[in-house]
């Protein structure tokens, strides 16, 4: 708590101060909220595209319960997404709790972090086959042309 005398330090301290027009930055918290709605919204549909790649090309090398995997993964991200947006529970009747919505942001994190990491381990597992692939062909200044 401040007394009059802080008060009055604070006051002094702030009319010697110089504000240059430059460096001020009007930009309203709303419009700070919707960068950032919009910065997260790109990423998530990034990360979606990302997902339905893999699933491509899983389904492409017939693995089909991975690929199943990765849907369910992206579908209920979608619904727990979808249910903090609107912060209504499952059913759609009754507004969540704040305990409620913690679990969701964590089940959700959990979920995203679990379609990152198969994301992840796809597309490097393709790269490492690639290498393997690359190691095995012969090259043209290799000792078999002899």
């Amino acid at each position: 708590m401040k007394d009059a005398i802080d008060k009055r330090n604070e006051q002094e301290r702030i009319a010697r101060c110089i504000v240059k027009r430059s460096n001020v930055i009007y930009t309203s918290r709303e419009e700070l909220e919707r960068r950032a709605q919009e910065e997260k919204h790109k990423q998530l549909q990034e990360e979606r595209e990302e997902a339905e790649e893999v699933v491509r090309k899983l389904k492409e090398e017939q693995n089909n319960k991975t690929a199943m995997v990765v849907q369910r993964l992206i579908a209920e991200r979608e619904m727990l997404e979808r249910q903090l947006e609107t912060g209504m529970d499952p059913s759609g009747r009754y507004r969540m709790s704040g305990v409620t919505q913690e679990r969701v942001e964590a089940i959700l994190s959990e979920k995203s972090k679990q379609l990152q990491d198969l994301i992840a381990a796809h597309t490097m597992g393709g790269d490492k086959e690639n290498q393997d692939l690359d190691e095995t062909l012969p090259t043209d200044g290799g000792e078999d042309n002899v």
